[in-house]
């Protein structure tokens, strides 16, 4: 990345400095404030003067050698000076910005403001052409604040949101859909919390009532506890969006997705086609409806599906994972690996995309890299260790293919799987991948059946890894390439019946990929 640019090589007043926009803050270095949507947070000079430096090495690691020479002119003044600065950068990150991006420390080494879209700077804004709102970005616009080389989209939008300046509820709608694109339970609620003011200022705006009831429903498939939002609040907030407007697609939606589908699959089914059946281009129940066929095991038809809907949304993290898996399951791994690499690039340290890059990995027999994987802790989200103990045991088990360790390692798994869904899922993926037939049943009976001796838990907990889209006991890991024993043991199908998936084949006719000739 080019940072030659910039004027801080010595403390140089920030009057001189370009406003610009990163995460969902917009700086003005000369005012030393920074601004999202109508909070205003004014920030001391030396500070500024950092958050400058971190954002135009964005995603790179600056040395603190270089933060002295940029921001206090080469003096060295202590180590005190420059922590202060750096824990004021991360109290506007984990604040006004709302944690739409992120230092990092790099031990020994330095700092990384770690943001999936760079700085967008506003002097580099070219004047509008003749036919564009005044405000509104050309398409000459420098792509100096790109990532990978490319202009984000996702950018260029929030610097039309910003300037344009539209009524609150509108900003407030526009920035609640920004947040919902990163994917994360944190943006997630963040984007509640917009719509909330948003239908708080303008009651009567049915797209603020019919996107806080999509959000309302959607948050399960951000790992936010089970109890958090109720259906109550679901169908409120759908109810007050079609009260306005008959026609609200996202009120539609958010009363079709968060009905939980296990046990009753047609009518999920039928849910999201008659949806789609009036909002045909509705992105959120396309997504919706293609995890769900993964969830009955119509995975390749998925897939297929899959890649028309992505192209749609490239820059939404909670579309972007679950290609992974699609592409894996039409068995064109070298794109799946391509995928996977490039969300990495983009949302670092991203949950879903990190577990789908581990079980693409691991299913297609890639156990030392998937094993290298959980090693990398720099690049690992934020796990509970034991969860990373039981991963890496169970792999390097697999890779060996020593029955005692297999044997020491399904205990292991095991023993996890009451404490959280997560670890219900991963070990459901690990038994599978070891060859731990016996005990995959075993755990298929505790979690679908709640029968056994094993217990398994049934519901969300604060605090829990990251499981995407559970919808009430998923059951898209039993579908996936690895799980092909399990599918083929003769014990599968009456699981299948007990769970209520064959009457769902037989009334659909259309049954899994596993039992369709090849």
């Amino acid at each position: 990345m080019d940072i030659s640019r910039s004027t801080l090589r010595t403390a140089a007043s920030l009057a001189d400095q370009p406003g610009f926009i990163i995460g969902a803050i917009e700086v003005d270095p000369a005012t030393r404030t920074v601004r999202a949507g109508r909070e205003t947070e004014k920030i001391e000079p030396r500070v500024m003067q950092v958050l400058i430096a971190l954002a135009e090495a964005c995603n790179e690691v600056l040395t603190r050698d270089a933060l002295f020479d940029r921001c206090w002119g080469g003096v060295y003044v202590g180590d005190d000076s420059l922590n202060r600065a750096i824990a004021g950068v991360r109290r506007i990150a984990t604040g006004i910005a709302q944690g739409t991006f992120e230092v990092e420390t790099i031990p020994r080494t330095g700092y990384r403001l770690i943001s999936e879209t760079g700085p967008l700077w506003l002097s580099e804004l070219e004047a509008p052409d003749a036919g564009q709102p005044e405000n509104l970005p050309g398409p000459g616009i420098s792509r100096r604040w790109t990532i990978a080389g490319g202009l984000t989209i996702a950018a260029a939008g929030a610097a039309y949101l910003l300037f344009s300046k539209p009524d609150p509820a509108t900003q407030l709608v526009d920035e609640s859909q920004v947040a919902m694109r990163a994917g994360t339970p944190e943006s997630m609620m963040r984007a509640i919390k917009l719509l909330e003011q948003a239908v708080s200022v303008s009651p009567h705006n049915s797209a603020a009532w019919g996107l806080l009831a999509m959000a309302y429903a959607r948050i399960d498939e951000h790992a936010i506890e089970k109890a958090q939002i109720s259906a109550t609040k679901v169908e409120e907030a759908a109810n007050r969006a079609l009260q306005l407007d008959t026609g609200n697609a996202d009120a539609k939606a958010a009363l079709a997705i968060y009905i939980p589908y296990y046990g009753d699959w047609l009518a999920a089914e039928r849910r999201f086609d008659a949806v789609l059946a009036e909002h045909p281009d509705h992105l959120y129940t396309q997504d919706a409806r293609l995890f769900f066929m993964g969830a009955v095991g119509r995975m390749k038809e998925s897939g297929i599906e899959r890649e028309k809907l992505n192209a749609k949304a490239p820059f939404d993290a909670s579309f972007a994972y679950k290609q992974v898996y699609s592409l894996w399951f039409l068995d064109r791994i070298a794109e799946a690996d391509r995928v996977a690499q490039r969300g990495l690039e983009m949302w670092p340290r991203d949950p879903g995309m990190w577990f789908a890059k581990l079980w693409l990995l691991a299913g297609t027999g890639r156990l030392d890299r998937a094993i290298a994987q959980v090693a990398d802790a720099a690049s690992r989200p934020p796990l509970p260790p034991p969860l990373v103990g039981t991963l890496m045991a169970s792999l390097q088990a697999a890779k060996s293919r020593d029955r005692a360790a297999i044997e020491a390692a399904s205990r292991q798994v095991m023993g996890g799987v009451s404490r959280s869904v997560a670890a219900v899922v991963s070990g459901m993926m690990l038994l599978n991948i070891m060859g731990a037939i016996d005990q995959a049943f075993a755990l298929a009976d505790a979690y679908y059946l709640e029968r056994g001796p094993v217990i398994a838990a049934m519901q969300w907990r604060p605090g829990q890894p990251f499981v995407p889209d559970q919808r009430r006991r998923k059951t898209n890991m039993l579908f996936v390439p690895s799980g092909a024993q399990m599918q083929q043991d003769p014990r599968f199908m009456p699981l299948m019946q007990e769970i209520g998936m064959t009457d769902y084949w037989d009334k659909r006719g259309i049954g899994p990929d596993f039992l369709r000739p090849a």
